[in-house]
């Protein structure tokens, strides 16, 4: 258990919260399935006022003709959708009491079966790292996310560095960030705990970037952007990704809490291509052939 871990896999709850985005929804149950190996993870799919579709997609990703396969899924069907992404996935993590929590969107396709071995990997290996992120592609393989920036042109307010522009060098490097999105983002359970998980004062919007910016100002925890964790992000599903109508008093929180404490960093990591990489020793997949 913890760092330098090599006997055995890392344990994970992956939550996921959903409302009635079924589509999307099939596509992630079935890839994440079939593509996330050499880690052991609960998937808890915390669904909001789900119809019978939601229901059904969920259902059949776990039983074949009625039989149970498939007992990593763990759905939790909320009868009203009242509540907001922070506090729908502060109480759906509190099922779970695994090592590490995986927060990701249910509109997320995972590229290569490592993407989350990669991951856990670094938290694995360096107790002073608190959060890892992911490189999410749009299906036309620009960039959704790989990592978040600070800039003046921004306000001061968070936005993905090379959003919507084609895959380059760049992103095939571990780097550090102020933050990283939660559409697909790792932490430690005892650092998640701590904080008291996302600040619920946010609704949709900003609460994934908080929490980031609380774990490296509170705790003292490195932020990563992982370079090999590759997904598929369909974003403009999920409802956080709209304009949603507690957008400005979400901008006026977040300002008054951290516009004295965030760096305009944006000029620095278009200027230098080896800004704030990060490198850590990777941990090999143990395999029982080689014993």
């Amino acid at each position: 258990m913890g760092f330098g871990r090599h006997d055995e896999m890392a344990k994970v709850d992956i939550v996921t919260t959903t409302y009635r985005n079924v589509d999307k929804l099939k596509i992630c149950l079935t890839s994440i399935v079939e593509n996330t190996k050499y880690v052991d993870y609960k998937w808890y799919v915390w669904a909001n006022d789900p119809d019978d579709d939601v229901k059904k997609a969920i259902h059949e990703s776990m039983f074949v003709d009625d039989i149970l396969f498939n007992d990593r899924i763990e759905p939790i069907f909320n009868d009203t959708n009242d509540g907001s992404f922070s506090s729908n996935n502060n109480e759906a993590a509190a099922e779970g009491d695994s090592e590490y929590i995986l927060f990701m969107n249910d509109d997320i396709e995972p590229i290569n079966d490592s993407w989350l071995l990669s991951m856990t990997q670094i938290l694995d290996s360096d107790p002073k790292v608190g959060v890892v992120g992911a490189l999410l592609l749009y299906p036309n393989k620009t960039v959704q996310h790989c990592g978040v920036m600070f800039d003046q042109r921004t306000n001061g307010l968070p936005f993905h560095i090379f959003y919507r522009q084609p895959y380059t060098k760049f992103m095939q490097v571990n780097r550090h960030y102020q933050s990283v999105t939660a559409a697909c983002m790792l932490v430690r359970r005892e650092d998640f705990e701590k904080l008291n998980g996302f600040n619920e004062q946010y609704i949709y919007g900003y609460e994934d970037v908080d929490l980031c910016l609380r774990l490296k100002h509170s705790l003292g925890k490195n932020v990563i952007y992982c370079a090999g964790a590759q997904l598929i992000h369909h974003e403009g599903i999920s409802g956080k990704f709209k304009q949603h109508p507690h957008l400005k008093n979400n901008m006026k929180l977040f300002r008054e809490r951290w516009g004295e404490k965030i760096f305009n960093d944006h000029q620095f990591y278009l200027q230098n291509p080896n800004f704030m990489v990060y490198k850590t020793k990777q941990l090999p997949v143990e395999n029982e052939d080689d014993e």
